[in-house]
């Protein structure tokens, strides 16, 4: 074969005016293309049979596993003379010829919208001449394992299958005769950074003799697969495409503004923007960035940075490399998410940045430098990016009100007649109520029903956790009004405190009430009266009747003896309260809202801080707190101004102790005589859980005795319970009970 005749060969010279219509076709050309490279090649200067180990009597050449022989039968191999360190003026044409080929059939498919993913790779990652002739050679031993013994015979080394980077250089500046920048393929640039398998590196070598091995992702990319790289499914995944059917139209104004500044910033190469989006967890924060990347057809890459912040600094910037690679291969934004605390306090009561904090920051700068645009994901407001050098700007997502969670309510739970109670009970995020209706429809699914107020009920208790950690115990509300035995004043009252809370969609929006009430909208009842009352068990039947999660705060592990701690722990309580579906209750409240003393030392000016703190936080929280306590006497009057039902759980009548006898015996359990309750409520001045206490011990030393209840049994248990307070009573004191 002539040298002349070398391009007729590679190429159909019919298809040179044909536009390249898929990747298949562009491939096949350029492969070609290499293909006659390196037939050129192994008839060149400096690649002759000189520098090839001599062969031994076997006939096998020494230190190699392809001899120029078995070259041949790979490629068309032809030698032909060249002088100097560069092509021959016929061969230079012969290549020219191949590349205008390409050239030609690319701008056509070009013309008709088509775009190779070899050339898009180049574009996007700016690849120099040299990077990209490398580029192909790195590809070649994917595409083709003869490829291997290409590299071996040039090479001249048995290990060395894959193009290296000294190679690269040589073939470019022989092939091309132009000089290489040998720079251009060091660690940090476009190609070895991005495109190439960083991890592959061979320490025994020098920067020159390093290979250049595509990366698989990148590989199965310009090969026709496009899918997330695994090895990030850990820290990042593509957010689900933007489905306008499911979304509910609501806060339209916030949603406009954040896709009006993504279209302005996004797409501008000579500023860095940062969109800080910040509120609750699944207030839609993410979806909002979604949204707006889908308004150009564009997907987003949602990255869990408080992950990849967990491993090695220099192993998290070869993560945040590859999601960089991720997001040009995808054409994807990046959305990183921080759902946590940067801020802590200090020995002294300050407030300082967290070791996390510090971290964040570090990645941040990384960050910055690698993406122009990006959406940074918070639960407060960031002031991360405050002294960098990029255009910054925070954007709230608050909680719902109530009418905004009827939208969700009535697009999740289709068919239920009336939401408004759901959205007025149940303070939840939409993907809370997404959550909580999918499970409804389910369980009213396998009772063979439809949703109803106690299906949906259920469904919300079985999403909630106790979100409140140790400042707060969860109480499994289970007590029903039939349960609670008080006077018709005290359950009218706490009545109309359930209708504040279910109602208050219609006040306080509907008609206007809450602009009059820019703060203090929320609802705050004290419980007090003798131990024993039905303090306790009132706040369960509320709880419960509202469909709220029941918190007893643990008041131990509010109080420090720190300096401001106790206010750090207070502030914590509420902010993390502010945005769930529960009901707060400070038992003994007594011990945290007591009257302020008299400053007579630093103590007490701290202990009164911490009051008047606390004093604050309550009047802010716009949820429900019921406080209870034996001695309302106690309790601070600027306190008692911000409470808005006080309702006294006084000993019960006679009538209603004959009640709580006969309800809070069971059904079930056994007597073996008539018990006169009649008898028991009229003499003995008793509370609910003094008549419990008796009833529960009346039935062990009835069951002692192999016998059912009997009165005996219960004046036994009355004299135990008065013994406890220091009254000794006798059978006399039981009447003809006691003879």
């Amino acid at each position: 074969m002539e040298i002349n005749k070398l391009y007729s060969s590679f190429f159909d010279l019919s298809d040179l005016l044909v536009p390249y219509t898929n990747d298949d076709e562009f491939l096949k050309d350029i492969f070609a293309y290499l293909d006659l490279c390196f037939t050129l090649v192994t008839g060149a200067r400096g690649f002759d049979s000189d520098s090839i180990p001599k062969r031994d009597e076997t006939g096998q050449a020494l230190g190699m596993s392809v001899s120029s022989g078995d070259l041949g039968e790979l490629l068309i191999s032809r030698r032909y003379n060249s002088s100097g360190d560069r092509l021959s003026a016929e061969a230079l044409e012969q290549a020219e010829s191949a590349y205008f080929h390409i050239e030609c059939r690319k701008k056509r498919g070009l013309a008709n919208g088509f775009m190779p993913r070899f050339e898009m790779i180049c574009l996007k990652f700016g690849l120099s001449e040299l990077e990209r002739f490398s580029l192909l050679l790195a590809l070649s031993v994917e595409y083709d394992r003869k490829y291997e013994a290409v590299y071996t015979y040039l090479h001249n080394n048995s290990s060395d299958f894959y193009p290296t980077k000294w190679l690269a250089v040589r073939l470019y500046e022989y092939l091309f005769g132009k000089s290489a920048d040998h720079c251009a393929l060091m660690a940090d640039s476009p190609l070895c950074r991005f495109l190439c398998d960083r991890g592959q590196k061979r320490r025994e070598r020098g920067e020159s003799a390093q290979r250049l091995m595509l990366s698989s992702r990148v590989a199965s990319y310009i090969l026709g697969r496009n899918v997330i790289d695994n090895s990030l499914s850990e820290f990042c995944r593509v957010y689900p495409d933007f489905d306008e059917k499911h979304h509910v139209n609501n806060r339209e104004d916030t949603f406009g503004f954040i896709r009006d500044l993504f279209m302005d910033k996004a797409f501008k190469k000579d500023i860095h923007f940062v969109l800080n989006i910040y509120g609750p967890t699944g207030i839609g924060r993410r979806y909002a960035a979604a949204r707006a990347a889908g308004s150009v057809g564009i997907n987003m890459l949602d990255i869990d940075l408080h992950k990849l912040i967990s491993i090695h600094y220099d192993e998290m910037k070869k993560y945040l490399d590859k999601i960089y690679t991720e997001t040009e291969l995808l054409g994807a934004i990046p959305c990183f998410t921080v759902d946590t605390t940067l801020t802590e306090s200090d020995n002294e009561g300050g407030i300082r940045k967290s070791p996390l904090a510090l971290r964040i920051n570090r990645a941040a700068d990384y960050i910055t430098s690698l993406f122009g645009f990006f959406f940074w994901i918070t639960p407060e407001k960031s002031d991360m990016f405050a002294q960098e050098e990029v255009q910054f700007i925070s954007v709230e997502l608050p909680m719902l009100n109530a009418n905004e969670r009827k939208s969700f309510w009535d697009c999740f739970l289709e068919d239920y007649p009336d939401t408004t109670i759901f959205a007025n009970q149940y303070i939840l995020t939409p993907d809370g109520v997404m959550k909580a209706a999918a499970s409804a429809i389910d369980i009213a699914r396998l009772r063979g029903t439809k949703p109803d107020h106690s299906i949906v009920a259920e469904a919300v208790r079985l999403h909630t956790v106790n979100q409140l950690g140790s400042y707060a115990t969860k109480i499994n509300a289970v007590f029903t009004w039939d349960d609670l035995v008080v006077s018709d004043d005290q359950k009218r009252k706490m009545k109309m405190i359930c209708d504040q809370v279910k109602y208050r969609s219609v006040v306080n929006e509907d008609w206007g009430f809450r602009k009059k009430s820019p703060y203090g909208r929320g609802l705050c009842a004290l419980f007090y009266g003798s131990p024993g009352t039905g303090k306790t068990m009132a706040v369960q039947v509320m709880a419960n009747e509202l469909g709220l999660d029941l918190y007893r705060i643990d008041l131990s592990q509010l109080s420090s003896k720190y300096i401001g701690e106790t206010q750090k722990n207070i502030s914590a309580l509420f902010n993390k309260a502010k945005n769930i579906n529960a009901m707060l209750f400070f038992d003994e409240a007594d011990s945290m809202f007591a009257k302020r003393s008299e400053v007579k030392d630093s103590n007490d000016r701290y202990a009164n801080a911490d009051t008047a703190f606390l004093l604050q936080k309550l009047e802010d929280y716009e949820g429900i707190t019921i406080l209870a306590t034996n001695y309302v006497n106690n309790i601070d009057d600027a306190f008692k101004r911000r409470i808005k039902f006080m309702i006294n759980f006084v000993f019960p009548t006679p009538d209603v102790r004959l009640k709580l006898w006969k309800q809070i015996l069971p059904a079930d359990a056994r007597t073996d005589e008539q018990i006169d309750f009649e008898f028991y409520a009229k003499n003995f001045e008793l509370s609910g859980s003094n008549i419990k206490e008796i009833l529960t011990n009346a039935a062990f030393l009835a069951a002692a005795d192999n016998s059912g209840i009997r009165n005996c049994h219960i004046i036994e248990a009355i004299k135990l319970n008065f013994s406890k307070y220091g009254k000794i009573l006798t059978n006399s004191d039981f009447g003809y009970l006691g003879t």
